[in-house]
């Protein structure tokens, strides 16, 4: 049975629960809404399932309705469990590029390996200054310096040789020209050089790999824990442990499609030069 399927099941328990008790000591819907102070409509949904009652529902439901406290504990518990479930698999999304570096950055400070995947980008920690200055050109200026500020803290960390950084990216996020041919070139052997650091491990997926895997969205994992993915308003933060796996196991694929050593140094050589006869 899967992770859903159980939580699905014991709200369906609690609910059914409820309804037992409010039955069994013969309460009206309406009586036993207006002593525990909800309404008629919230305690209805609570009843049919349609809303996940809060501890302090359940302890004033389960008080009123006088469960045994065998039954209290049970269904409290049941709860509590339900709620951190679902706090546990809540999507968070920030706006801001500011406040996103910030949290990145927290999580980052804690995390022994960091793992990045981008497809139309290159990571903010392996940006050049050139290129890194057309990217900020994007956000609002308010928010420019701050985020500098934070990124500046970011890169201080790769210093940390007790943490590695894992990158891998496709050829088109080297080929998404983000300023001119030059620039493009200069960040090109910007990534070769950082490549060389003992705690850096960059790989590019060749348009030429036989790419039977679907990424649809760069994303970063931290350890096992967190995964972040940027998105057009803002970034989503990913914790529970099902969708983390998830991920991990998508980027093992994709990392096992990279290529590294001498084939990398020619491709990106290769890349600098296809920029350089643009210009």
């Amino acid at each position: 049975m899967t992770a859903p399927e159980r939580s699905r099941l014991a709200r369906e328990r609690l609910s059914r629960e409820l309804r037992r008790l409010r039955t069994e000591a013969k309460m009206t819907g309406t009586a036993t809404a207006r002593a525990t102070g909800m309404s008629q409509s919230k305690l209805s949904k609570i009843e049919n399932g349609m809303l996940l009652p809060s501890v302090t529902d359940v302890e004033r439901l389960v008080a009123e309705l006088a469960a045994t406290r065998e039954t209290r504990i049970e269904l409290v518990e049941l709860a509590r469990s339900l709620h951190a479930e679902a706090e546990t698999r809540r999507v968070v999304l920030h706006r801001g590029a500011h406040r996103h570096q910030q949290t990145i950055s927290r999580v980052e400070a804690r995390a022994a390996t960091s793992r990045f995947f981008q497809v139309n980008l290159v990571p903010s920690l392996l940006q050049s200054e050139a290129y890194l200055r057309i990217v900020l050109g994007t956000m609002p200026p308010s928010e420019q310096e701050a985020a500098v500020a934070a990124l500046r803290v970011r890169r201080s960390r790769m210093d940390d040789l007790a943490k590695q950084f894992v990158f891998v990216l496709s050829e088109s996020a080297l080929r998404w020209r983000m300023g001119s041919p030059e620039q493009m070139a200069e960040q090109i052997e910007h990534l070769a050089a950082l490549q060389r650091r003992p705690n850096v491990r960059l790989g590019i997926v060749p348009w030429t790999a036989d790419a039977n895997v679907v990424a649809l969205h760069g994303f970063h994992i931290y350890d096992e824990r967190v995964v972040t993915v940027s998105v057009l308003t803002g970034n989503a933060t990913i914790t529970d442990p099902l969708d983390v796996r998830e991920y991990l196991a998508l980027f093992g694929r994709l990392e096992r499609m990279a290529v590294r050593g001498e084939e990398l140094q020619a491709l990106l050589k290769r890349i600098a030069e296809d920029h350089r006869r643009l210009g």
